[in-house]
């Protein structure tokens, strides 16, 4: 299918690429912290792999331009984002972290040690036509079309960095920042959710009058296929659901008592899912079968792979992080 392209090697390039340049990619996925595997449609093929490898790209726009250019409307961004000169949006990455240019001498070497680190991928949520590539250290890189308001708040010239991004189907998002601020777009419910979530507290200790107070925020979100579908799961485990949820999610749940034990919850747009709990054991249902394959290989291998994150958009897309 022309439309998507799938990677089932760790590299996530099409098969016609030459063994030395396949295991170039591989390299620098591994040096990233993790190994990616994705269906995404073809257009954005190039700058997408730029992006999980941190390639510089020409014409990077300021936050001062993107916060003047994202004024325009969902349907300028997504022609802008489809032309044939792509220009990707990338986030501000910290001066301390990241990537940098080598030491001048070997003096400084030690000195730019850090410098010269790649932070890490942790995420790359999307909604089928877009995807944001997010680092450990709070820079971004976006690809695709995003919701244009999810695209300014990101890109406002002083603000704070990202740590959490999900998206979903019809408009929706949600964006976590350092600062503890948070912005989204979905049903009425999700506000009580999201506020309490992220203020709520918990004791620690068998006597519930004693002991130190430990945060709970929210750690997960995900939106079904619905405008009223999400799902939300906190640090502490605990999770709720609105709308509705896929029928053998609500059984997995039914069946496991609502246990409070859960990592992340993962839902799209065409009745996949895919749960994973603290304890490390992940069920999943609905998908792709590309995506089942890859799920099924990684988890096969006696816990000698982790899986680490994985989100997915319409049309059988999806990103998947494993290490």
């Amino acid at each position: 299918d022309d439309s998507t392209i799938g990677s089932r090697t760790s590299a996530g390039s099409n098969s016609s690429l030459e063994d030395s340049s396949w295991e170039e990619r591989k390299l620098a996925r591994l040096m990233q912290g993790c190994e990616i595997e994705y269906s995404f449609p073809h257009d954005y093929h190039d700058e997408l792999e730029g992006a999980l490898m941190n390639d510089d790209m020409e014409g990077n726009s300021s936050s001062e331009e993107s916060d003047e250019e994202d004024s325009n409307n969902e349907e300028e961004d997504a022609s802008r984002a489809s032309s044939k000169v792509v220009r990707r949006r990338r986030g501000r990455s910290p001066p301390k972290d990241g990537v940098s240019s080598p030491p001048t001498n070997a003096s400084s070497l030690h000195k730019n040690k850090q410098k010269l680190e790649v932070s890490p991928i942790v995420a790359v949520p999307t909604n089928g036509e877009g995807c944001v590539v997010l680092r450990e250290n709070g820079a971004f890189d976006v690809v695709g079309k995003i919701p244009a308001i999810l695209r300014k708040k990101l890109f406002r010239s002083k603000g704070p960095m990202p740590d959490q991004i999900a998206l979903g189907t019809l408009g929706r998002y949600y964006v976590h920042f350092v600062d503890g601020s948070f912005f989204f777009y979905g049903p009425p419910a999700m506000s009580k959710t999201l506020i309490h979530g992220n203020k709520q507290k918990q004791r620690r200790g068998k006597d519930r009058n004693r002991g130190k107070r430990g945060e709970v925020s929210v750690v997960s979100v995900a939106f079904g296929k619905k405008l009223d579908d999400f799902f939300i799961v906190r640090s502490d485990g605990s999770w709720e659901s609105n709308g509705s949820s896929p029928a053998g999610l609500d059984g997995l749940m039914e069946d496991r008592k609502g246990r409070a034990d859960l990592l992340w919850v993962a839902l799209g747009a065409n009745g996949e899912w895919c749960v994973r709990s603290k304890h490390g054991r992940v069920w999943w249902e609905g998908v792709s079968v590309e995506a089942d394959e890859a799920l099924a290989d990684i988890l096969a291998e006696d816990g000698e792979n982790e899986l680490k994150f994985i989100d997915f958009g319409k049309d059988d897309t999806y990103f998947l992080l494993h290490k």
